[in-house]
């Protein structure tokens, strides 16, 4: 089912025919809370993700911890766990704000496949919850290199499964919407996991994707990669340690499942919101895959969003520019949760 409402928006403002290349952006203003954000952590000398073990990674507090703050009150919130096809058990926490919801995220945390967590990203998916008014369903999926490609595919894809058969019973109505989100790598994994999951025929289709700042390519020699690639808080050689954690075996980075642009046939796709910061290494391969879905004919968004740098999600209670981005996201998902089934 497509969200007639945001299908017309996307129509209205196609990619051109050709590949998107980065526009000359990288040096506008960016908000100043942001750049002193940058200043900080330059003077803090933090050791950078490249030079870390997975383990001293994970040991310091997440960029969602440190700027976010406090979670809203959610009516209802309750730790489930699933079980995924290799017979593993996977945590998630759903989140339901009100009786009234109808629809459901299904939300994949950031954090380059390493690091992250249910955990971390709890004040802002309750935050989704509470803005949008839709239950979400926030997946702990195993973490690299641990549990390395393709494991947390698997994890998504067991997540949008169990939860289009078992969603309207958490909600105690019929599913209305089911809505598949994620943020840098989890962006790649909602992403996957939808292309995955609309092969399927006996399950609900997924609405809606929204990605933010997605990894959707192994490439790092494109024109962001190479003008951002150092102190835009992300950097290109931290990118190569989190795709060296999670898909060592370097051959194995063009399979579709681990880089989404690769896919060869996109048309299945639900209407999508991509969401790109212009001072983000991954900028390019963001709109690239944009213009992919776009020209597979998915109705598709792309939210070139000024002066943001990666995780930007982590500052919209930090950054005005950042909150403005975040409420597109809110506004989209209203927009589908809200739209009529026999609408055109």
């Amino acid at each position: 089912m497509m969200c007639p409402g945001l299908t017309r928006e996307f129509e209205q403002a196609p990619f051109p025919r050709r590949l998107v290349p980065a526009p000359k952006t990288f040096f506008i203003p960016m908000d100043k809370e942001i750049a002193a954000l940058l200043q900080r952590v330059k003077e803090a000398g933090r050791t950078p993700f490249w030079r870390s073990t997975p383990e001293t990674a994970r040991g310091g507090p997440t960029l969602m911890r440190l700027l976010f703050g406090d979670a809203p009150a959610v009516a209802h919130v309750e730790d489930l766990s699933f079980t995924t096809r290799d017979g593993s058990s996977i945590g998630a926490r759903l989140y339901i704000p009100s009786p009234d919801a109808d629809s459901l995220i299904v939300f994949f945390h950031g954090g380059g496949w390493v690091i992250g967590s249910v955990a971390d990203y709890h004040p802002f998916t309750a935050r989704l919850a509470c803005d949008t008014g839709c239950a979400v369903l926030s997946v702990d999926y195993r973490l690299a290199p641990e549990h390395s490609f393709p494991r947390p595919v698997e994890d998504a894809q067991a997540a949008l499964a169990i939860a289009s058969r078992e969603g309207g019973q958490w909600l105690g109505k019929p599913l209305r919407r089911l809505v598949a989100m994620g943020d840098s790598a989890g962006g790649t994994l909602a992403t996957v996991a939808t292309r995955l999951h609309g092969l399927t025929n006996d399950l609900k289709p997924v609405d809606l994707q929204v990605l933010a700042y997605p990894v959707t390519d192994a490439n790092f020699e494109t024109n962001s990669y190479q003008k951002l690639a150092e102190g835009f808080l992300l950097t290109r050689r931290d990118m190569q340690w989190f795709w060296d954690q999670y898909c060592p075996d370097i051959s194995r980075r063009s399979d579709p499942e681990a880089t989404p642009i690769s896919a060869s046939d996109l048309s299945s796709m639900p209407p999508t919101v991509l969401l790109c910061g212009t001072l983000d290494p991954l900028l390019d391969e963001g709109r690239n895959y944009g213009h992919r879905l776009s020209e597979a004919g998915v109705p598709v968004k792309v939210v070139s969003c000024e002066g943001l740098v990666h995780g930007f999600l982590a500052m919209i209670n930090y950054s005005p520019t950042a909150g403005r981005a975040y409420q597109d996201i809110v506004n989209a998902i209203r927009d589908c949760s809200r739209s009529s089934d026999d609408a055109s």
